[in-house]
């Protein structure tokens, strides 16, 4: 697990980092998504609802590989599907608040992504020589801000589908070479046959809040788990066992 500390405009004025290195996310095979994220992210790969490290009952996340540790959207340098989820894109920064208003949040920094040179050629400084934020990091926050907000939303959004009964454990089956399929267990998804089952007055909630296309894009999304299988016979992934 990766090690933020505080961004310093005294500490780190001098330092750069380089912004929409996606590298970083090579070792995941699961990464949380949001809801305003769902439409996009389902055109890619599934989104299930599996544990969360928040301390929340669940959290939905984008399922961007089969074994765990290993990102098959980040090959050759390059991500392979059409939407890197915002969580994903706020590399190298993290927003930690202490209270519930994200403008009283401190970002921190990944100080591995910190250079005192430019990267490449591609690094974008983190402040003015007066001290004030520079136009990345004034952007960066607000994409933090963003997923902040986003991550509210989500668990309104899944406390919702708790409190109905919509998530059921589930068994995911991606398609691999020689005809075997690899089961990924220990995640949720929404049971159509207990979404059919709701009565009236629980459909117009779901339908008054914005919930039904959310909930229509990840039952979509499952259908997805072909691109995990396309991805792992093209990159030659090794074998699962």
């Amino acid at each position: 697990m990766k090690q933020f500390v505080v961004l310093d405009k005294n500490k780190h004025r001098r330092h750069s980092v380089v912004v929409g290195d996606i590298s970083h996310s090579d070792n995941r095979h699961l990464c949380p998504v949001y809801p305003t994220e769902f439409h996009a992210v389902a055109r890619d790969c599934p989104i299930v609802f599996a544990r969360s490290k928040d301390g929340e009952p669940l959290e939905s996340c984008a399922m961007l590989g089969i074994k765990p540790g290993k990102n098959l959207f980040w090959r050759e340098g390059k991500w392979q599907g059409e939407y890197i989820p915002a969580t994903l894109r706020a590399y190298p920064f993290y927003l930690y608040c202490k209270d519930s208003s994200p403008s009283n949040a401190i970002v921190c920094v990944d100080p591995s992504a910190l250079s005192l040179t430019a990267v490449n050629g591609v690094g974008y400084k983190l402040f003015e020589k007066n001290g004030d934020p520079s136009q990345r990091l004034v952007e960066a926050r607000s994409l933090l801000e963003k997923i902040y907000q986003q991550k509210i939303q989500s668990r309104e959004f899944v406390r919702h589908l708790m409190q109905m009964e919509l998530l059921q454990e589930q068994v995911v089956l991606v398609d691999l070479p020689h005809n075997t399929k690899h089961q990924l267990t220990g995640v949720f998804c929404v049971s159509e046959k207990r979404l059919d089952a709701l009565s009236r007055s629980d459909f117009l909630v779901l339908r008054e809040r914005g919930y039904l296309s959310i909930i229509y894009a990840h039952i979509f999304s499952l259908r997805q788990s072909g691109n995990l299988s396309q991805l792992f016979k093209k990159y030659h992934a090794r074998s699962l066992h």
